[in-house]
């Protein structure tokens, strides 16, 4: 067994601890043990998988339910709405959060505590009498799921070199898919069952999540660091957390309100994005310069290539999540369907992503070869969203199959290309720090998507409902126009259909010039961007340093 690594650390200037704070704590199980053995790697990622399912799962069993949430707690469908954006911005949040924690206490402790709450806001979910309640209970529950979705990529990281990291990526995607088709077609089931009844979509999740925390905490090694706790707690990068919080919080919330709650240029929108720009370059500032062990380590950023692919992974996320809510919209209120048969409708675009993922994760650990993929994936997604503009009352449904599934199929293509792309332009000391930032900002980017695709397409709304006569105080709550729909089976005339199309078509229109516009990022993506048959390097800690670096589990 090799000696353990450590790693000289700067001291902190707190006496009681002075001494024990020199080093970073180490955990000293080596990585030639049994948690390096093939078995305790199958069972790991097993348990990851289960998690993935569950996160999947929660984000998107909300889509099809709102209606009947609105309804039986006496809120519109656009305030009912906020219960996704919320549950996606507590999870942007939290994820780099959790991914600082682990760098400083472990990954168990920190993987454990977001188990914990995770459970805690599903059982919130499952209980609420009210909306406000049932919001609360879905802040904390993203919050919770936020650190599970950041510490899975870490840990196969941590397990795994590049080249097979590709392969378990690609296989991760397999849960994620089946939460993400299982949850709108359960989620609709349960709710359209009155025997059930909605609130069964998060209680169903708290036996998994139970078995979750028993299976990581036997699994995951962990040898209890000398140091105080408090001491531990004295590492961690509280300022940068902070604002990165505020910051990000003061960014997605007035990007959901612009165009549905209030006009793009009032003070209510513009002042929060203001202080929110201001709030990003004091981060960006404090880390670089100040900040002893920043949770966003500047050497992260450095490459060109690298932030390219940053910014195209935020932009899938934007698209996956605007197309698969309003999607939902377009099946639930122009073709009025169920919500059972809205997510049997919705399987094209969501069944294919697995398999595209799976494929192009293996084709990526045996060449290495990620650019063509990007390439191709913006260029199908760009073009299945541009031939989504023409979807209206009269296509018939089984014009769209192709159309979703040859998007779904792009999605998938570009998720292992960008993750791989991203560790492989990095170097492996910051591998860690790499997954951990894709997963933020894919989950910025789905935020971002749900509040984009509600302000484009309240907006349209109101425009069209306006130009039919019904005055402002008719076209107040625009969402109220799908709520009667849905419940009734129809719209009310013909007009009011075409303002719904009219104002869909829209958010498709802003879907495709988005992956036009990564698309181009894309081709601007440096050529000779290939995985290296690089060995492991040898590391002994089961939980990685301070300093950022690479560690086991």
């Amino acid at each position: 067994m090799d000696p353990p690594i450590t790693r000289k650390q700067p001291s902190i200037t707190v006496s009681p601890c002075k001494e024990d704070c020199e080093s970073p704590p180490v955990c000293t199980e080596s990585i030639d043990g049994n948690l390096q053995s093939q078995r305790s790697k199958k069972c790991i990622f097993f348990f990851l998988s289960m998690v993935t399912l569950t996160q999947a799962f929660d984000a998107t069993c909300i889509c099809v339910t709102l209606p009947i949430i609105a309804s039986e707690l006496d809120s519109s469908v656009s305030e009912s709405l906020s219960l996704g954006t919320t549950f996606l911005l507590a999870t942007t949040v939290s994820q780099p959060i959790f991914s600082e924690l682990s760098h400083v206490v472990g990954r168990k402790p920190a993987y454990l505590a977001a188990l914990v709450v995770f459970i805690s806001g599903t059982v919130i979910c499952g209980c609420a009498k009210s909306s406000l309640v049932l919001l609360i209970g879905r802040t904390i529950q993203g919050a919770g799921a936020g650190g599970p979705q950041a510490l899975s990529a870490v840990i196969l990281t941590d397990l795994f070199p590049l080249r097979k990291r590709a392969r378990y990526v690609s296989f991760l995607n397999i849960p994620w898919a089946i939460g993400t088709i299982a949850g709108p077609l359960i989620g609709g089931a349960f709710a359209g069952n009155d025997k059930i009844g909605w609130r069964w979509i998060f209680w169903i999740n708290v036996p998994t999540l139970a078995l979750s925390v028993v299976g990581a905490s036997f699994l995951l090694g962990y040898d209890r660091p000398k140091q105080r706790f408090w001491c531990l707690l004295a590492r961690v990068d509280w300022i940068g957390i902070l604002l990165f919080v505020i910051s990000a919080v003061s960014l997605l919330l007035p990007l959901s309100w612009g165009g549905s709650n209030f006009a793009w240029k009032s003070p209510q929108v513009l002042t929060p994005i203001v202080a929110s720009t201001m709030g990003f370059v004091t981060l960006g500032g404090f880390e670089k310069w100040y900040s002893e062990k920043p949770m966003f380590p500047p050497s992260v950023f450095r490459d060109r290539s690298t932030i390219m692919l940053y910014i195209t992974t935020m932009l899938h996320g934007m698209i996956l999540y605007m197309v698969l809510y309003y999607l939902a919209v377009f099946y639930l209120g122009v073709k009025s369907l169920s919500p059972v048969m809205t997510g049997v409708w919705a399987l094209p675009a969501t069944l294919t992503v697995a398999p595209s993922a799976m494929v192009v994760g293996i084709v990526l650990s045996k060449t290495g070869q990620y650019r063509g993929f990007l390439l191709s994936g913006w260029c199908l997604t760009t073009i299945s969203l541009g031939v989504m503009i023409l979807l209206d009352e009269d296509m018939p449904s089984g014009t769209l199959i192709p159309i979703t599934a040859l998007l779904g199929i792009a999605m998938g293509v570009l998720v292992p290309a960008m993750s791989v792309g991203v560790q492989a332009t990095v170097g492996s000391k910051d591998a860690g720090h790499a997954v951990a930032m894709i997963y933020v900002l894919r989950s910025a980017g789905q935020c971002l998507g749900v509040a984009v695709g509600l302000s484009v397409f309240s907006s349209q709304l109101r425009s069209g409902l306006e130009g039919l006569g019904q005055g402002k105080d008719a076209a107040q709550d625009t969402m109220k126009a799908i709520r009667h729909s849905i419940k009734t089976g129809d719209l009310a005339d013909a007009a009011m259909l075409d303002a719904v199309v009219t104002a869909l078509s829209w958010v498709w229109v802003t879907g495709c010039t988005i992956a036009a516009a990564a698309g181009i990022l894309a081709i601007s993506q440096t050529e000779g961007a290939r995985l290296q048959k690089v060995p492991q390097p040898p590391r002994t800690e089961a939980r990685p340093p301070v300093s950022g670096g690479e560690g086991d589990i």
